[in-house]
């Protein structure tokens, strides 16, 4: 869309600027006063770009040192130890016992018990109904109907005219800019060094201690054990029962019967017959018209104000605080520790004399002479010196570096950046909205109520007594008799062998084996981890720090407020009164007839024969089975078991740990804290002031000076209302070529719109008509 008005605005400055050549001489294309001429001048425009910067900014790293500490470790020795427990065993006996129980025993029975039959009698009954035949009439019926008709009719509005008045504002720009500030700073410098230490070392060694204990040996023997059996067996037993024998006799009943018969009753009955009346109706209508009512309306009419506000700038700022730092200061220590020598030495062995004896003894530490015997070397004589300290038939010391611990805490400067917020002021502009209440004419459509009458057919009813023949049924009683069979039970004792399950006890033998624990003491050889303290020296190196006071420049941003002033367009609005003509819709009522049909029923009477189901009731009698329970007591032989208990003592062996602590060198890592600087590569936005070739319409000062604008109006020789954006001249405020849509001079940010001011007569020349 740019490179279409650009192509528009050179072609009409081309068509200014030739003009038309008329018979007379004279050139005339909207006026030959105010031809326009072109001149190219140099302008300074303020345009954003960015610029990439080095800056040192200060971080911490951290360094990764590995240190040694001694570790306290517990170690669990296993021994075995053998102790004596009571216990309580449940020795399972078996007894007998007679028990007596209870039977139900089932005795069968019968029984006469009459009941109620109900027999079921159909007959054809004729039946009278009515029914309701519909049929359709056709009636006239007088309804209304709303005709609608338009009429034009005049109305007043109002409108509100916009027009646009030009304003100028001053604001203030803060501008950036870079200044050097030396800062101070503390560096902490290693320096390597190295001290001797002594500590000390468990050495372990082992020795054999003798140990007694005690074991259970098992012993395993036989016994024989009595014991009571109830074996089973089978008995035959006559026993005697009662049966019930059925038999059949035949009997007489009397019982009565409902014979049912039908008769015909006059019955009186009411019926509604309708019939239909005209009746006079009054009824409402709503007739509308239009009624013009004066109504509030609220205007948002806007009030441009100029604000201060701050904003919040954050910035780094160096804080030394101290830090506390825990530093090993340990050392090696040389710790001797006594070695107890398990094999004497050769000479003492061999029992040599002279020159073998000596040459042995000197190689393995022994007499330097050589021994007589092996009696000669006593730990309390020293004649050997061979180098190594002790006698060969003595406990060898060994010397051992130990590391001792000693850890020193210190408080060491550090320095951190954190961010300080700074409250900077800066202007801004508002446009805020204020209610103005205004009244207009607006046409309200009311109704207005009428009563009218119209005639309606109203069905009404009235009550007829007619009388009908109903049939009724209805029963006689009748005596009658009937022969059935009736079963009957007796009597009868009988007898029967039945088998009875019974018990007898025996007793028996069998052997057991049995198993007991005999106690027997015996003696081991154990280790035992024992350890000797030695004393040893060692170098350990050591890091101090020496702390130095440095400088440097640090760029600090900064700002300074500048004052400027810019012109802006203000639009506003008059209120016009105006006329129109409205289309009014208005309703005319008509009286019209049409044909309904209505649908009205008439009464037929009809005949039909349904069937009608009696029930009659007769009572008869049947014999059931029926079972009675009968309780018997019996007896018999249970066996059951009790346990009976009995105190036993067992010897078991328990193994049981020994704590032993002992302390091992371990490593572990330390990160050490370290300030270090580096480099970062940051985009600024600046600033650049840029001269360029600028064409101007209309250069001559005096023809402005002498034209009817305002003094005010004219700006470096150019009239307000003339600009010139890349290469084309145009009507409007001045705007460089930086600006966005929210404006952007000189790298700073406008809060206000692009304002396009309307395009005067001779491209910018306010004279011509």
């Amino acid at each position: 869309m740019n490179w279409f008005v650009k192509f528009v605005w050179v072609s009409a400055l081309t068509l200014v600027t030739a003009g038309t050549t008329l018979a007379n001489g004279t050139s005339s294309f909207l006026g030959d006063a105010c031809g326009p001429q072109i001149s190219y001048q140099p302008r300074t425009v303020m345009r954003s770009q960015y610029v990439t910067e080095t800056r040192q900014v200060p971080y911490t790293a951290y360094q990764r040192e590995t240190r040694t500490r001694m570790r306290t470790v517990t170690r669990r020795v296993a021994r075995v130890e053998s102790r004596q427990q009571t216990y309580t065993v449940q020795v399972p006996t078996t007894q007998t016992r007679t028990e007596n129980y209870n039977v139900q025993v089932a005795v069968p029975y019968t029984q006469q018990v009459p009941y109620t039959v109900q027999i079921p009698v159909t007959t054809q009954i004729e039946q009278t109904y009515q029914v309701s035949i519909p049929y359709t009439e056709q009636v006239a019926q007088a309804y209304t109907v709303q005709i609608p008709h338009t009429d034009q009719v005049e109305q007043t509005y109002t409108v509100e005219v916009p027009y646009t008045e030009i304003q100028t504002q001053n604001y203030t720009v803060s501008v950036p800019y870079t200044d050097q500030v030396e800062q101070r700073y503390t560096v902490q410098i290693p320096v390597h060094q190295t001290r001797d230490e002594t500590y000390t070392v468990e050495v372990p060694y082992t020795d054999e201690v003798e140990q007694t204990y005690t074991v259970q040996v098992p012993v395993t023997s036989t016994r024989t054990e009595t014991y009571q059996v109830s074996v089973p067996y089978t008995e035959t037993t006559t026993q005697s029962y009662t049966i019930q024998v059925p038999y059949t006799e035949m009997a007489t009943q009397n019982y009565q019967v409902d014979v049912p018969y039908t008769e015909n009753i006059e019955q009186p009955y009411t019926v509604t017959v309708p019939y239909t009346e005209a009746v006079q109706q009054n009824y409402t209508v709503n007739i509308p018209y239009v009624e013009h009512v004066a109504q509030n309306y609220q205007v948002q009419v806007p009030v441009t104000q100029t604000h201060t506000a701050y904003r919040t700038v954050n910035r780094c700022v160096p804080v030394t605080t101290m830090k506390t730092v825990t530093r090993d200061q340990g050392s090696y220590q040389c710790v001797p520790t006594e070695v107890q020598s398990s094999v004497a030495p050769s000479s003492c062995l061999t029992g040599g004399q002279g020159l073998i004896g000596s040459l042995l003894g000197g190689l393995v530490g022994g007499c330097r002479g050589g021994c007589l015997s092996a009696s000669a070397c006593t730990c309390n004589a020293d004649p050997c010196n061979s180098g190594v300290v002790g006698d060969a038939c003595c406990p060898t010391i060994v010397y051992r570096k130990v590391y001792v611990p000693n850890l020193v805490c210190e408080q060491v400067p550090v320095t951190t950046y954190q961010n300080q917020c700074t409250q900077v002021p800066y202007c801004y502009t508002t446009t805020s909205y204020t209610c103005e209440t205004r009244t207009r004419m607006v046409p309200v459509t009311r109704c207005r109520t009428e009563t009218r009458s119209r005639t309606v057919n109203v069905t009404k009813y009235k009550t007829e007594t007619r009388s009908r023949s109903v049939p009724v049924t209805r029963t006689r009683t009748e005596q009658r008799s009937r022969q059935y069979s009736v079963t009957k039970y007796r009597t009868e004792t009988r007898t029967r062998e039945v088998p009875v399950n019974r018990t007898r006890m025996e007793t028996r033998t069998r052997d057991i084996p049995v198993t007991t624990m005999t106690t027997q003491t015996r003696t081991r050889r154990v280790p035992v981890q024992k350890s000797r303290t030695e004393t040893r020296t060692r170098t350990v190196p050591y890091t101090e720090y020496k702390t130095e006071d440095r400088t440097r420049m640090v760029p600090v941003q900064r700002y300074r407020e500048e004052q400027r002033s810019r012109q802006y367009q203000v639009t506003k609005c008059r209120t016009e009164t105006r006329t129109r003509m409205v289309p009014v819709t208005r309703m005319t009522t008509e009286t019209r007839s049409r044909m309904v049909p209505v649908t009205r029923t008439r009464l037929e009477t009809r005949t039909r024969l349904i069937p009608q189901t009696t029930m009659t009731t007769e009572t008869r009698t049947r014999t059931i089975q029926c079972t009675r329970m009968e309780t018997q007591v019996r007896s018999r032989q249970v066996n059951f078991t009790v346990c009976v208990p009995q105190q036993r003592v067992r010897n078991y062996n328990v193994k049981v740990y020994d704590c032993v602590t002992e302390e091992i060198p371990e490593t572990y890592s330390v990160c050490v804290p370290v300030q270090k600087c580096r480099t970062v590569r940051v985009r600024v936005c600046k600033p650049v002031a840029t001269t360029i070739q600028v064409p101007v319409c209309s250069t001559d000062e005096s023809h402005y000076q002498s034209s009817s604008l305002p003094p005010e109006h004219i700006i470096d020789g150019q009239p307000l209302g003339e600009s010139v954006m890349d290469g084309v001249v145009f009507d409007g405020p001045i705007i460089d070529a930086t600006m966005s849509g929210q404006g952007v001079y000189e790298g700073q940010s406008m809060e206000r719109p692009i304002i396009e001011a309307p395009v005067q007569t001779g491209a910018g020349c306010t004279n011509c008509n």
